[in-house]
């Protein structure tokens, strides 16, 4: 009976925190972190804020779970496509793609992820993020260059460039204050990204 009744009671712990979790994500899906606060998520979350603390001890703490779940999402989209079939020119390109549509389609936790102002402890989290993604563009570079389908270059810089670039170009557009996109324009941005980081690589097949 003591076992049943503690597995009953975690059980309940971990919906309690799920709930509130997915009731935090709600409030960045439509204002980013700004828009998370402790009493409103426990509100929405149908739980009492003392109960919140006991499972997230300050906002910070209840933000750097939703920025690393949300995150760690997003590495394992680039990783399916990066470590996919084909050739390496290919996989960057569908890679680029996947991901820019991705940003476009989910515009407001993409900007909170990739630009939004943030304390220094999601900003750490943001760095070590983007060192993830480095490193899987790295991998792809590398195998282009040996196969001879990229220009020979240093894969660690190169890769960190493209990252910061895929991020940079997309910042304005999916900007709070940006218009909307019709699908011609979301196709042309896409395709104009993935154009850039082709060339950025020095791929000799263009885009049909």
């Amino acid at each position: 009976m003591a076992y049943r009744a503690t597995a009953k009671t975690e059980a309940h712990r971990l919906s309690t925190r799920q709930r509130i979790l997915d009731a935090a994500q709600q409030r960045v899906l439509s204002g980013g972190f700004a828009a998370v606060s402790m009493s409103v998520v426990a509100a929405d979350a149908c739980v009492a804020t003392g109960s919140l603390y006991r499972h997230f001890h300050n906002k910070t703490a209840l933000c750097t779970e939703l920025f690393r779940n949300a995150s760690q999402r997003e590495v394992d989209e680039v990783r399916k496509f990066t470590q996919g079939s084909g050739n390496a020119t290919g996989r960057l390109a569908n890679t680029v793609r996947n991901f820019a549509s991705r940003a476009i389609r989910g515009r407001h936790l993409a900007y909170a992820l990739i630009a939004e102002p943030l304390d220094p402890a999601l900003e750490q989290e943001r760095l070590n993020f983007r060192r993830a993604y480095a490193e899987l563009f790295q991998a792809l570079l590398a195998e282009g260059v040996s196969s001879g389908e990229f220009v020979a270059m240093d894969t660690s810089i190169a890769a960190a460039a493209m990252v910061g670039m895929l991020a940079e170009s997309l910042v304005g557009p999916l900007a709070p204050t940006a218009q909307s996109f019709n699908p011609l324009q979301q196709k042309h941005l896409t395709e104009e990204i993935c154009r850039l980081c082709l060339r950025a690589a020095g791929s000799k097949r263009e885009l049909s």
